[in-house]
């Protein structure tokens, strides 16, 4: 009994130090009036900035989803077979013995013939306005009609404004591109599911913003033709390649691979002329085609063992083009000497992009996942003159970075981990200018530059563009 009392008499005195120490500590928290600090640091917080939602639109109602029921649930007698096991592909083990093999998820066929130049949005009245916009007559521009390329220092010092941080894609954009002219600015952009989004930039006009679908599956590709500065061309994995014929207002087949055959074109590239597309599949394989007559002028045959990522015609002689390997090949080759390699430049993995420069100095710039930009001259060595590290690790959620030539060919542009957008020197690999902006709420992974004027654009897996000016 003893014993019990003074236990219980312990942990009285405990209790009223503890109270005393609590009160000691409110007191002095008001002397130092940590309580007002801490109220003030509570209403400065400032909120995370949500990604901007200028561009988005209401889209077209599709077919109600059928809600799946149970047979109990619907009145009927349960078969009474139940699961064993499932397995990671998806097939299941029925503790009778039975097995149900899933099937494999059925690809939207692909679309034949032309396509209407068609918006997804629901009652969009910016499609005519685009349609009359792309009609509009003009020249395209370029480095030597201008008199001068956009060079590096031109990029250096750019801002983003808020408002030019618009969503252009539902979902991530794959390929971006700007419309080589000077009189009005025109960017377009292709997603995961062969969406194009347009969005024009023209005085009077910021807020015309079209997404049409001229293709069922991944754009692989997507370029505005050099010479006529507005014909739009578009390839996507469900194997055909169109161009946008704005006088029709639709987009025209210019090739399809056989119902029986279809490759999941992964790279694509057109001519200066818009006569000639380059076609590169998931396979390796490559071919020819002429725009015109919807014909193979190089027949198929496998140029790489594992999927080409990227193809690029030289632009100042165009025999010349250059490949880039999910195997890490990067190849430069002539249309006159296929099917061998004019030359190769091994990488240690995965390459995602291999572009020539625009200068005509055959320097051929590739993107590597071993982080690594690397510069390789044609004309002089198999090694790399110029080798800049930088990390291109994205992971899963983020498409793959793709560095580009400035258009005066003295600089790099490549997105960074850090949601930023770095540019190096061609020359010595430094870096010259990093572009950030609390705008930026992705990491931007697709670019491109305007070639005479000082415009900059970064593209997210979200569908957004960033145009820095």
């Amino acid at each position: 009994m003893l014993l019990r009392g003074s236990t219980t008499e312990g942990s009285v005195d405990y209790e009223k130090a503890r109270e005393e120490q609590i009160m000691k500590n409110k007191e002095r928290m008001l002397e130092l009036k940590l309580l007002d600090a801490s109220a003030q640091v509570a209403e400065r917080k400032t909120p995370t900035r949500k990604a901007s939602q200028r561009g988005v639109k209401r889209q077209k109602r599709s077919e109600p989803v059928v809600a799946r029921r149970s047979l109990r649930v619907r009145g009927m007698k349960p078969s009474g077979e139940m699961i064993a096991s499932e397995s990671a592909n998806g097939s299941i083990t029925l503790t009778n013995g039975g097995s149900i093999h899933a099937p494999e998820p059925s690809r939207p066929s692909r679309k034949t013939g032309p396509v209407k130049f068609e918006s997804i949005y629901e009652d969009d009245e910016d499609e005519a306005a685009m349609l009359e916009l792309l009609r509009a007559k003009g020249s395209a521009t370029t480095s030597s009609s201008s008199g001068r390329a956009t060079s590096a220092a031109d990029l250096a010092n750019l801002s983003l404004a808020e408002e030019n941080c618009v969503k252009v894609t539902k979902n991530g954009a794959s390929h971006v591109g700007i419309m080589p002219r000077s009189d009005f600015a025109m960017i377009a952009a292709g997603d995961k599911d062969g969406r194009v989004g347009l969005w024009n930039l023209s005085k009077g006009f910021s807020q015309v913003n079209v997404q049409v679908q001229p293709h069922t599956q991944y754009m692989s590709g997507l370029k505005w033709c050099p010479t006529s500065g507005r014909d739009l061309f578009t390839c996507s994995y469900d194997g055909t390649c169109r161009r946008l014929d704005v006088n029709e207002g639709v987009f025209q087949e210019i090739y399809s691979c056989a119902e029986n055959h279809v490759h999941e074109f992964s790279a694509f590239d057109v001519d200066s002329a818009g006569r000639t597309v380059y076609l590169c599949d998931n396979e390796g394989e490559f071919l020819v085609a002429d725009a015109r007559t919807n014909k193979p002028v190089v027949k198929p045959f496998e140029m790489h063992h594992r999927k080409i990522n990227t193809v690029h015609i030289e632009p100042s002689e165009g025999n010349l083009f250059a490949t880039s390997c999910t195997g890490g090949d990067v190849g430069v080759w002539d249309l006159r000497k296929l099917p061998r390699a004019v030359e190769k430049y091994a990488h240690a993995k995965s390459c995602q992009a291999a572009y020539f420069s625009p200068d005509g100095s055959k320097r051929v710039l590739t993107t590597c996942y071993d982080s690594h930009l690397s510069i390789w001259d044609f004309k002089k060595n198999k090694s790399a003159s110029v080798r800049i590290k930088h990390n291109t690790q994205t992971g899963r959620w983020t498409l793959p970075f793709r560095a580009i030539w400035t258009p005066a060919a003295d600089g790099i542009v490549c997105g960074s981990m850090r949601r930023e957008v770095f540019i190096y020197s061609s020359v010595d690999g430094k870096r010259i200018s990093s572009l950030s902006s609390d705008f930026l709420t992705a990491i931007p992974s697709r670019f491109f530059v305007h070639p005479a004027l000082p415009l900059l654009g970064a593209a997210t897996s979200s569908g957004r563009i960033a145009l820095f000016s």
